[in-house]
């Protein structure tokens, strides 16, 4: 498409003849040629005044480099000079004439017949004065009956190292051609941004609401960078137009959207390339970053420099594309051909762009090369998306009849299991009744929990039975008039087993005179135990309560807790079957997620409806409505329809269950002299099974039901071994095998985790919290009973190191100590009798103290403690004399048991390490406070102290170290009768204070 007349003249030596040109034909005109050009001159000083010529002009080419020109024995870009052109015109023509002036770098002001008519930016003859402005603009004029047009254009560049001056044609027409070019040319440029704009978004729809194809998203950074070089890097440059962008930021964003268009075009293809080319790719995808980074930060004049990076990209990444395409086009011609045409067009498109802009030459924007490849690429898409819907509805064609075969598969199923599964029920409740009076206690509530699994088992299979009677509308109903208050009762008696160990009620707050329903009593049971039970698995603590109102012929019933709650994700998805709550978040798990589902269908064919509110963190509300039976029903109950045959009802598969409270595991069978087993699990099943595997082997057992009541029961005595489960509300097995080894290592308290996966994370997840072993549910009894006794043997082995390193320190007497004691008592003999029988009454009584093994490893009156510590206070008091000063301290405390030897060590190191290594001595004070939970017992000292390297490893075992064992014996035997063990003060220079505390 051309508007330029084949009547094409040149300008030679600064004078362009017009007159034989006919501009009424409506078409424009380049004003190539020779122009006069006076370097570093103005024509013109400002709006108005002429300016004479410094020096006679040189000839110049335009469109075309002005560096040689410019300065001739260096060649620059960077100056400012004047351009001038003289046209010869009939001047009998009465037109009204105008310019178009493309490009000019990086500043202009165009003057004709020496009147200022336009400018883009603000040239000036030193750097400080010019503003780089470099876009398109047009200026009118007559010629007013002169035969002579003076055209002068005043340029300046201090930004821009490329090749500046007049670069681009400058085009000369009638105003109205000139205009109509102008506009037409702007309107294909916004049609084509606008084509663009829409494939770029329609993609970013297609990839928010589709399947998340990130070729999408490439695809859309492609149109987005390709219409933003088509309104920056194009004749008109539209976009100035729109947006107050400056000379710097305009020029960043061609390059910054040249670096898009390459980034994207590799990445819509990256997965066809071979897997060596793909390395190179990873490489040219960094290389896209630093572009991108560089196009941001750095500088025009700087930016020009690295230009042919911007180029290189754009080109290694048209060459790549088209490869790829064409290897793939070899493959299959077919489906790849409109993909293959789009990017040869594009392609087409940016290469010609490319060529242009070199060259110089300003045509009329072509569009077709761009919209044939929208439009191929739109066809790609367009022929994908029908291949995908296509498949889609093949794909859930398979799926319905999956999941027909699914619950085909799951009624026989539980058609299959329930014969086998009552038949065992039938015969363990037939030798309960039969053998009750000779099994012992404990055997008979052993079979009561082989009866409450597989009754819990059988409600289990009978909602998959219900969901498929559900969705082949099998059920008839029996509609009748009822007492709803009864029917809740019932279903909360039923429920009590599940609050065994856990702080919640159950609260019927419905009133005796509530009015009766019409429903089916069997359906509406059902109903309510699965909302109650819903309930309760999700309540850790608080209240389950069931509340109603009657108002316009409907009872509204409402099952609220005060439990975890849930989030909008789970609210809008916990109607539908199979659906159950992340175990991740709510560390509960098991069952079918079905209850919910078959009570919402339940509640529907009764003619109600049935909705849900719920607060994260503070529980949830169930309302489900009723028909109120009207008086004519109470006369005579109405069946709308029968009930199917069924060997089973809704409250007959539950109800025994609430006789089997003595089997929910919340108590303790400890006994002494055998391993302790702490055991945490919020389902009292698993309690239950537990301790039956466990009750074979000499085990004293206590069972939890929360972490918390764990920790509790952490403080309250010593245990051989922890065994967790995982999945536990409020706080996971994880998080108390955590809090657990904050207090106790490895070997001093054994922790054994169930957990219902057995995934490597699951697994790593546990041994990094510090768990020993692990157990895998459902438990193998071997299993469980192997790991158990080794993981005991365990803390067995360690308990005895201990005993026997007690035992050991309490035979150890320093032998300076005997000589000093006996040497002692020789001097006494000789100076006063009585202070040597005291003396050696103190020291039997500590010899005997020391030597008695049959209570190293129990707890003894304090008293008993405190009688030894006089004895070798005495002793060392008679040695030292005025060296040693003593201070008691002692509240009222005469029932409280200690280990025996926890303060003598305390009082004998404070002695030896403290004040003795002083000359002058020092005093040492024993102090035992009683406070209204504990008892602190603190020895302190104001001797030289520790240094820190010793104070940091002090209760640390180092191997084949005896220093300090003391004092390390003393706080790991504290730690395992109390939980905690010393806790040392140290100040260099000033002394030393030891304390422990002893729970009341």
């Amino acid at each position: 498409m051309s508007f330029q007349s084949a009547y094409q003249p040149h300008a030679i030596n600064g004078q362009l003849d017009l007159r034989d040109w006919n501009a009424e034909e409506s078409h424009t005109i380049t004003l190539d040629g020779q122009w006069e050009f006076y370097a570093h001159a103005w024509l013109i000083n400002d709006e108005n005044d002429q300016a004479s010529p410094a020096g006679s002009p040189q000839f110049i080419q335009v469109p075309g480099n002005w560096n040689d020109a410019l300065q001739p024995d260096n060649p620059t870009p960077y100056g400012y000079g004047s351009y001038r052109l003289r046209m010869l015109v009939n001047p009998d023509n009465d037109f009204t004439y105008s310019i178009r002036i493309p490009s000019v770098r990086s500043s202009s002001a165009l003057f004709v017949n020496g009147r200022l008519l336009a400018k883009s930016g603000q040239p000036a003859a030193s750097a400080e004065d010019y503003v780089a402005w470099n876009i398109p603009y047009s200026a009118s004029f007559t010629a007013n009956g002169s035969s002579i047009i003076e055209v002068v254009v005043q340029v300046a560049n201090y930004k821009d190292s490329r090749k500046s001056g007049i670069i681009r044609s400058m085009k000369f027409g009638t105003e109205a051609a000139i205009a109509r070019e102008s506009q037409l040319s702007m309107a294909i440029q916004q049609l084509v941004a606008v084509v663009f704009l829409m494939n770029g978004v329609y993609a970013l729809i297609l990839f928010m609401v589709g399947n998340h194809d990130r070729r999408l998203l490439y695809f859309s950074l492609l149109t987005f960078s390709g219409m933003l070089m088509n309104l920056l890097g194009s004749d008109e440059k539209i976009l100035h137009a729109w947006l107050p962008l400056n000379y710097e930021w305009g020029f960043k964003l061609v390059y910054i959207s040249m670096v898009g268009v390459a980034y994207a075009l590799l990445q819509c293809v990256i997965n066809q390339l071979p897997a060596l080319w793909r390395k190179f790719a990873l490489g040219f995808i960094v290389l896209c970053g630093a572009a991108a980074c560089l196009g941001l930060l750095l500088p025009v004049h700087y930016l020009v420099i690295v230009q042919p990076l911007y180029v290189l990209l754009m080109n290694v990444s048209i060459l790549i594309v088209i490869g790829t395409m064409l290897r793939t086009s070899m493959k299959d011609m077919k489906d790849n051909a409109f993909l293959l045409l789009s990017l040869v067009a594009l392609t087409s498109h940016f290469a010609w762009w490319a060529i242009l802009m070199a060259a110089g030459v300003n045509t009329m924007y072509y569009p077709f090369d761009l919209i044939i490849s929208t439009a191929c690429f739109a066809s790609v898409w367009f022929r994908h998306y029908f291949q995908v819907h296509t498949e889609t509805k093949q794909l859930a064609a398979k799926l319905q009849r999956a999941d027909k075969l699914k619950d085909e598969f799951l009624a026989n199923t539980s058609h299959e299991l329930r014969n086998p599964l009552h038949g065992m029920l039938n015969i363990s409740q037939a030798v309960l009744e039969r053998e009750q009076r000779s099994l012992d206690k404990k055997s008979v509530r052993d079979l009561e929990t082989v009866l409450y699994v597989g009754r819990r088992m059988s409600l289990m299979l009978n909602e998959l039975l219900d969901v498929m009677s559900l969705r082949e509308n099998v059920p008839r109903l029996q509609f009748r008039t009822f007492a709803i208050q009864s029917i809740a009762s019932g279903v909360l008696d039923m429920l009590h087993y599940m609050t065994e160990g856990k702080p919640v009620k159950l609260i019927n707050h419905l009133p005796s005179n509530f009015p009766q329903v019409l429903a089916d009593e069997n359906r509406v049971i059902q109903i309510l135990f699965n909302l109650l039970h819903n309930a309760v698995k999700f309540t850790n603590e608080g209240e389950v309560s069931i509340r109603g109102a009657a108002r316009n012929g409907k009872a509204y019933l409402t099952i609220s807790d005060t439990g975890i709650g849930m989030d909008e994700e789970t609210m809008q998805r916990m109607f539908d079957p199979y659906e159950q709550a992340n175990p991740d978040k709510t560390m509960i798990e098991g069952g079918f997620g079905l209850g919910l589902s078959i009570s919402k269908q339940l509640v529907e064919l009764n003619g109600g409806t049935l909705q849900a509110r719920s607060v994260p963190g503070q529980g949830s509300e169930f309302v489900f409505t009723l028909q109120l039976s009207s008086e004519t029903d109470e006369r005579e109950n109405i069946t709308h329809k029968e009930i199917q045959a069924s060997d089973r009802s809704a409250a007959s598969d539950v109800a025994a269950s609430s006789s089997l409270s003595d089997a929910i595991p919340g108590h303790s069978l400890i006994r002494t002299d055998r391993p302790r087993i702490l055991v945490a699990d919020d389902d009292p099943i698993n309690l239950k099974v537990l301790e039956t595997i466990l009750s074979l082997e000499h085990y004293d057992i206590m069972t939890v039901t929360s972490a918390k009541q764990a920790l509790v029961a952490l403080d309250a005595k010593e245990w051989d071994l922890v065994i967790s489960d995982v999945m536990m509300p409020q706080m996971s097995g994880y998080e108390l095998t955590r809090m657990i080894r904050k207090r106790f290592t490895l070997t001093e308290l054994p922790i054994l985790l169930l957990t219902a996966r057995s995934q490597s994370e699951d697994i790593e997840n546990g041994f990094l919290s510090g768990a020993n072993d692990y157990v895998t549910k459902p438990m193998d009894a071997l299993e469980v009973r192997s790991r158990v006794k080794a993981l005991t043997d365990v803390k067995q082995s360690a308990r005895e190191r201990l005993r026997m390193e007690s035992a050991w320190l309490q035979a150890q007497i320093q032998p300076h100590f005997f000589f000093n004691t006996l040497n002692t008592v020789a001097a006494l003999s000789e100076i006063d009798l009585d202070r040597m029988r005291s003396l050696l009454e103190a020291f039997s009584n500590f010899l005997r103290d020391k030597f008695r093994f049959d209570n190293i490893d129990e707890l003894v009156m304090i008293e008993e403690e405190l009688n030894i510590v006089r004895s070798y206070l005495y002793i060392e008091k008679e040695r030292f004399q005025e060296r040693l000063r003593i201070t008691w301290e002692i509240d009222d405390c005469e029932q409280l048991k200690i280990p025996l030897l926890t303060i003598q060590p305390l009082v004998e190191n404070a002695i030896r390490h403290g004040i003795m290594k002083r000359a002058r001595g020092g005093e040492i004070g024993i102090r035992i406070s009683n406070y209204e939970t504990y008892v602190e017992i603190m020895v302190e000292d104001d001797g030289v102290g520790m240094d820190e390297a010793i104070m940091s490893n002090l209760l640390e075992r180092q191997q084949g170290n005896t220093s300090g064992i003391g004092l390390l014996n003393t706080d790991l035997r504290l730690k395992r009768h109390f939980g905690s063990g010393l806790q040392i003060i140290n100040k260099p220079g000033y002394g030393t204070s030891i304390s422990f505390i002893v729970p009341t």
